[in-house]
């Protein structure tokens, strides 16, 4: 008997049952970004800013130190005496200039070699009445020993204590560059320098009443400050005339014994001789009397000062000499009647000579200071002018006082980062006193000032270094006039107006002709440059901190709500540059993030940064400060801290910045401050919010085919088994998970090869778990199709069922044992909770229990095969 049944009866039910939850499907997004450091150059910086904004800064700002001993280069501790000045002592961070005022040996000989040891400089024939040259016995010895001049700038690492500063430079070892001496005059003229605490203003706006301490012998006459900020010029007018090195004080002297050899053309004599002037003061040392023109005295600092005199025409260094005598024996006329002019100070400029003798009308005034080969980094104080000799004592001030050299200019020291406004400094010298019927000294030459702005503008300001003029000698017979002071030195940015004449020289009294110089000459005009580099630590504006902030999160997105997000903050600080201070890192949350305080922020301190006060956030705060920090050159600071996210906060990306403000080195106020913020649009602290997205099920693929029909136990033939054929009604049989195990056989049997009795169908049943996740609790129910019978020992006695699980293919037994498949008999009760769809099992089941599938590729497919005999 045939039978007719065909698909119907093939297409038996597949039932997969699973059971599973849902978990979410994440989408992480992960962004990575590198920092590229910029390049630096090294530098030395104190504290921009550190005194803040100097409001009308007038008066006395420098407070002035007088080294006490020795140092060499290297050093990293200076000596130092009792300071004059501002009352405003060295403290850590401190910048200090540390200059050598006086430093030079001198040829001493009572030749014309006097000064700077060349001979020929100076005629000692009187005869010709040729006048010399202004310098002709003037200068000091170009050996080692000639250091003044040399300055640099340090930064103090300590206050003043035991007598020493100690000091970091940008020398050997961070020690200073230059070494300094401090040594009483013996064989030379005094050596001195000082170390000088500069005021670090944020901003300045200057007033025509700011000064500097006249230089006393040891200290001062110098102004020097830094403004890291704005220099408002304030229409202000400071003047620093005539504060530099002293001029040689005029004294009535009665003249020499005929005994004691004193000669008309004496380059020195001793102070303690009752002829000549006296020489000024300058880089060589100091003359036994000095004319202090503050209160019009006459100063005796009790040593002779200058090695064999300190009076006479010889000019030391840059001082200017002293006059001397036509007739110093008295052998024609009387003792010191025959009165000169002493000669004018030097700087860049040297100092003019003084005039020719009364009567005689000889040219033996005194010799004009030397020119000093300055630098930006080499200044020194205008020189003082040479006393004109007197016997008479003429002029305003008694005792032949009038006839005092006059002091130089002072040096200013000026460094900002731009200015403002119109100002003028004047670091003239002085000019001398006017006399009658004595000789008159010489004007003091005109000091040294170096000005700088960062933004190479000095727009605005006008400075003057002139010479000072010599005195006059009023009376109506001629008497020597004073030569007039070299021009000094001036260094500056472009844009400001800048004059460094010499002075003019005296005149002599004579009626028809008032303005007879008599023998006097002029100064030389000084010099004028631009800037260039300056010794020892930076200026302020140069060493203005530079942080940089950013902000990261390590927290992969998405986020799902609620949540948490952690956040790291770090600022760094550039490199050879100054710290930052009061730095305060702060943080806004986007709306719905808050603090979480269960989780303590972790701080990072790197390259000397330190936290100078701490103040953590509270849970659930949203602007975040975490207290202050004090962050170092080349330093960090790194915050790490967790945020919760509040579960209504919608879904979507969320940027925030972070600022950090800290103390503006250049404010106009007490306590302003500056910041840098991290920009929100910058990549590295995004984070995605989103609620959880369910994944698709647990997916669970399945096909059944007709893998094999056999006949008499012979497959039968005109039907491929062993190849795939699309079912064009699923679309399942096309996914392409069914590369590892292709779904072959046949979905239908045609109707011109019809099933006879007694064949035997094989059915295969391929499943696929190509879904997010294993597939737990799988189990296959298969009723046997109507008219047909399940054969039990299709793969071995009494294993009718065949499963493949990731290519392992095992036999199964048909009855309830330890293996995974069961064949439950027509009318066989079945077990509990099989889902079979027919529960009365009329024709009989196969059930396979496969457990968890998982969702891998390699162990996600397989396949369940039986066979069942038409009856």
């Amino acid at each position: 008997m045939k039978s007719s049944f065909k698909s119907k009866l093939i297409r038996s039910l597949i039932l997969l049952f699973t059971t599973c939850s849902y978990q979410s499907l994440l989408l992480l997004i992960q962004v990575n970004f590198s920092q590229v450091a910029a390049q630096t150059i090294t530098r030395l910086c104190a504290v921009p800013g550190k005194d803040g904004p100097g409001n009308n800064v007038n008066g006395v700002i420098n407070t002035y130190y007088p080294g006490t001993a020795n140092v060499n280069a290297g050093a990293t501790s200076i000596p130092v005496g009792t300071p004059t000045g501002a009352s405003i002592p060295i403290q850590p961070g401190d910048l200090l200039l540390v200059i050598q005022m006086q430093g030079a040996d001198i040829d001493s000989s009572n030749t014309n070699a006097y000064g700077d040891g060349q001979p020929g400089g100076s005629d000692d024939n009187l005869t010709n009445f040729t006048p010399p040259s202004p310098t002709g016995a003037s200068g000091n010895l170009n050996n080692t020993n000639f250091t003044a001049g040399n300055y640099e700038y340090v930064v103090a690492t300590g206050a003043v204590a035991g007598g020493s500063v100690t000091i970091q430079g940008t020398g050997a070892g961070g020690g200073l560059i230059n070494p300094y001496n401090n040594a009483a005059f013996g064989t030379q003229g005094q050596r001195t320098y000082q170390v000088i605490r500069v005021p670090q203003y944020s901003s300045a706006t200057i007033t025509s009443g700011l000064t500097a301490s006249p230089w006393n012998g040891s200290s001062g006459g110098i102004l020097v400050y830094d403004v890291a900020g704005n220099l408002n010029l304030g229409g202000a007018a400071v003047d620093i005339s005539g504060i530099g090195f002293r001029g040689g004080a005029g004294r009535e002297l009665g003249g020499a014994a005929a005994s004691t050899g004193y000669r008309q053309t004496d380059y020195r004599t001793l102070s303690t001789d009752d002829t000549n002037g006296s020489k000024g003061e300058g880089t060589a040392g100091t003359p036994r009397y000095i004319f202090n023109s503050t209160n019009n005295t006459l100063e005796n600092t009790g040593f002779e000062g200058y090695p064999n005199g300190s009076s006479a025409r010889g000019a030391p260094g840059n001082a200017g000499g002293g006059g001397t005598d036509g007739d110093p024996l008295g052998r024609f006329r009387f003792p010191n009647g025959e009165n000169t002019g002493g000669g004018g100070g030097g700087n860049a400029g040297a100092g003019g000579l003084g005039g020719r003798s009364f009567s005689s009308r000889l040219f033996i005034g005194g010799f004009g200071g030397a020119d000093f080969p300055s630098t930006s980094n080499r200044l020194v104080l205008g020189g003082g002018g040479g006393a004109g000799t007197t016997n008479d004592g003429s002029g305003s001030l008694p005792n032949g006082l009038a006839s005092s050299g006059a002091a130089g200019g002072g040096m200013a020291l000026i460094r900002t980062g731009s200015v403002s406004g119109n100002g003028t400094i004047n670091a003239n010298g002085a000019n001398a006193l006017n006399v009658g019927v004595d000789g008159a000294g010489g004007g003091g030459a005109g000091g040294s000032v170096v000005v700088s702005a960062a933004n190479n503008s000095l727009a605005g300001l006008a400075v003057t270094a002139n010479g000072g003029k010599g005195g006059d000698s009023v009376a109506n017979n001629l008497h020597g006039p004073g030569g007039g002071g070299g021009g000094g030195i001036i260094f500056s940015s472009p844009g400001a107006v800048v004059n460094a004449n010499g002075g003019a020289s005296g005149a002599g009294g004579n009626p028809v002709n008032p303005n007879l110089n008599f023998g006097a000459t002029s100064g030389s005009n000084g010099t004028t440059n631009n800037i260039g580099n300056i010794n020892g630590a930076s200026s302020g504006a140069e060493c203005l901190p530079q942080l940089t902030i950013t902000k990261t999160t390590s927290t992969p997105s998405p986020i799902l709500k609620p949540g948490k997000a952690i956040y790291t903050i770090t600022v760094v600080n550039a490199a050879n540059l100054s710290a930052a201070t009061s730095v305060n890192i702060s943080d806004p949350l986007p709306n719905g993030f808050t603090f979480d305080a269960s989780t303590n922020p972790t701080i990072t301190l790197n390259g000397g940064s330190t936290r100078t006060s701490v103040s953590n956030p509270v849970d659930g705060e949203t602007v975040l400060n975490f207290g202050t920090f004090n962050i170092a050159s080349g330093g960090s600071v790194a915050i790490t801290f967790s945020t919760n996210i509040n579960e209504n906060v919608p879904n979507g990306e969320y940027n925030n910045p972070a600022i950090a403000t800290y103390l503006d080195p250049t404010r106009t106020t007490p306590d302003g401050t500056t910041s840098v913020n991290y920009d929100a649009a910058t990549i590295g602290e995004e984070v995605i919010v989103g609620s959880p997205i369910p994944t698709e099920p647990e997916r669970l693929r399945g096909l059944k085919r007709i893998t094999n029909v056999y006949r008499n136990g012979v497959p039968i033939s005109g039907i491929n088994f062993d190849s795939f054929i699309d079912n064009p009604n699923d679309p399942i049989d096309n996914l392409p998970g069914w590369f590892q195990l292709s779904p072959v056989g046949v979905f239908d049997i045609s109707p011109q090869l019809p099933l006879e009795i007694g064949d035997e169908v094989e059915y295969t049943m391929y499943f696929l778990a190509d879904g997010n996740r294993p597939v737990e609790n799988v189990r296959f129910c298969d009723s046997i199709p109507n008219g047909t019978s399940f054969v039990p020992n299709s793969f071995g006695s009494g294993t009718g069922i065949s499963v493949n699980l990731a290519n392992t293919i095992t036999a199964n037994t048909n009855n309830t044992d330890g293996d995974n498949g069961n064949f439950f008999a027509p009318g066989t009760q079945l077990p509990p909770n099989n889902f079979c769809p027919n529960q009365d099992n009329s024709t009989g089941v196969v059930i396979v229990n496969l457990g968890t599938i998982n969702h891998t590729l390699g162990t996600n497919f397989g396949f369940i095969r039986f066979r069942v005999k038409v009856d």
